[in-house]
């Protein structure tokens, strides 16, 4: 359940995330007259669950630690896995050519945008759980 609970959350990052960073690349490139149908939705959503899936590397809050290292190449792993999630749906659903090398560049930016801004989120969320922890635990004592 706390699996589920946290694929959630991050379910919901990402496709903020991907939201945010469409409505900046398409004007980009395609202009602010370019049409979009509703399929993009859809699209986003489904981008956003497959990316979510490879979330199971990452450890849970409360399960047992893991070293920097263990942490650095889960991170890498995952990094890699939602470049190529997105690198391969991104070119199926027609949202970049890889003969456009400055769209290719673009999507790998906003790959690395929305990653890193979710780790930022995630780490500042989780450092603020802390503090609130220390200091409950000092006026305990």
């Amino acid at each position: 359940m706390k699996r589920l609970k946290s694929m959630a959350v991050f379910f919901e990052r990402i496709t903020t995330g991907v939201l945010f960073v469409t409505a900046i690349y398409i004007p980009v490139f395609y202009g602010w007259d370019e049409v979009i149908y509703v399929k993009i939705l859809w699209q986003i959503l489904f981008l956003s669950g497959i990316c979510t899936l490879g979330s199971v590397i990452m450890p849970l809050d409360g399960e047992k630690e893991v070293s920097r290292l263990s942490m650095l190449v889960r991170h890498c792993l995952y990094y890699i896995y939602i470049n190529a999630v997105v690198l391969v749906l991104g070119y199926v659903f027609g949202w970049f050519s890889f003969h456009h090398l400055e769209q290719v560049i673009g999507m790998v930016a906003a790959i690395a945008f929305v990653y890193f801004v979710i780790v930022l989120v995630c780490y500042w969320i989780q450092y603020r759980e802390a503090e609130k922890m220390n200091r409950k635990l000092k006026e305990r004592n």
